[in-house]
């Protein structure tokens, strides 16, 4: 996968977790084309750039958490 790719992909998960309709994390990676490992290491990278995300099993849906 090449940067361009990966960016797409990113801005689209990005996108998602704002408007909490993501799904589990099964769908969500369907939903963006990747595996499930590859989700979780998108989702540590966000972390990593200060993005606090939680998971509702309630919603069943990733959010940001507002500071």
């Amino acid at each position: 996968m090449n940067f361009i790719d990966k960016k797409h992909k990113l801005d689209y998960l990005i996108a998602l977790i704002t408007n909490e309709h993501t799904g589990s994390a099964d769908e969500l990676s369907k939903n963006i084309c990747v595996s499930k490992p590859t989700l979780m290491r998108y989702l540590s990278d966000l972390r990593k750039l200060d993005n606090n995300i939680g998971y509702c099993r309630y919603r069943r849906s990733y959010y940001f958490i507002k500071k």
